[in-house]
């Protein structure tokens, strides 16, 4: 049976879910790669197998895993033949070549065959049909195999930021051409700056950043820009948003989940009725904040349990 994705199908289900960005929201990025789920318009690269590493920190407290969104840079339709996802904790801070090994315990969430997704030059979410329960302290392995048939156009999937984040692990992956098996790829040959990615949770609260460039073809984060720190919960939360300089692993009871950023506060409020909050920060047109690193991260009441928890962290250098 021939299964389409489209975003007008899965408005319902995003309003009740909370959003990470790894490694930020936004999709004005000037970097792509054919492999993870794109195609050449020959046909090359429409098989591939690709591992990206998610670290602990970009990731909520416990809580489930529902889908991932991937933002294809130009508007394209695929279908794939065979598009299988599969995640699992790891304490790895880097991936090796041999895909196995990256794959301590994998779950497999989606195993779809003649799959067509429509890609809007959006973030467009791919559902997973089975939930992946996270325990709030690993890494995490998103393995994509996909084959994509033909009609072939060009599509390719945004990768990290501007510039590149060169401090966040590298993914690894094998490709080929039709029929060349490169989906069941045992080891990787390449590897390459990490897709830029949206999870999609049921339970913890998370937060998210946002920094689009000035200009075309400008760096993100960048001095005399902004930045977008939007937390996500349950609604009529209370939420208070932190800023510091450095991440780090402790905890601080009786909050729950890991306190990733001891720093200064930037502001608190309260969840909309939708569940989300968003504060919009200036970046003072400076040049000496130019190479400053900044993580945040966010605290929330639930307005239901009353139960006090981190969300996960996010993080960026200033650029000029």
């Amino acid at each position: 049976m021939l299964r389409t994705f489209t975003p007008l199908l899965l408005v319902a289900s995003l309003c009740a879910q909370n959003i990470t960005a790894y490694p930020q929201d936004s999709i004005q990025n000037g970097s792509g790669n054919l492999v993870p789920f794109g195609v050449f318009s020959s046909g090359s690269f429409a098989e591939g197998h690709t591992q990206v590493l998610v670290p602990a920190p970009y990731l909520p407290g416990a809580g489930v895993l529902m889908g991932m969104w991937v933002h294809c840079q130009n508007v394209a339709t695929l279908t794939y033949s065979s598009l299988q996802i599969t995640l699992s904790p790891t304490t790895a801070t880097s991936l090796t070549t041999t895909f196995a090994n990256n794959l301590t315990t994998p779950v497999v969430v989606l195993s779809a065959t003649n799959l067509t997704v429509n890609y809007t030059g959006q973030w467009v979410q791919i559902p997973f049909t089975t939930p992946y329960p996270h325990d709030g302290v690993s890494s995490l392995v998103i393995d994509v195999q996909k084959v994509v048939v033909p009609p072939f156009v060009f599509a390719t999937m945004s990768t990290t930021s501007n510039p590149a984040r060169s401090d966040l692990p590298n993914m690894v992956y094998a490709f080929g051409t039709p029929g060349s098996g490169a989906n069941n790829a045992t080891v990787a040959t390449i590897s390459a700056s990490t897709l830029a990615v949206r999870l999609n949770w049921t339970g913890p609260p998370t937060m998210r950043l946002l920094s689009n460039p000035i200009t075309s073809g400008a760096n993100q984060f960048a001095i005399g820009g902004s930045i977008t720190d939007t937390v996500n919960g349950t609604p009529g939360s209370l939420y208070l948003n932190q800023v510091g300089t450095a991440l780090q692993n402790m905890s601080l009871p009786p909050i729950v989940g890991v306190w990733r950023v001891n720093g200064v506060t930037l502001n608190l409020g309260t969840l909309s009725p939708a569940g989300s909050a968003a504060l919009t920060i200036p970046i003072p047109s400076n040049p000496a904040l130019v190479g400053l690193y900044l993580a945040f991260e966010s605290i929330t009441l639930d307005a239901v349990t009353l139960t006090p928890q981190f969300t996960n962290a996010a993080d960026c250098f200033l650029r000029s």
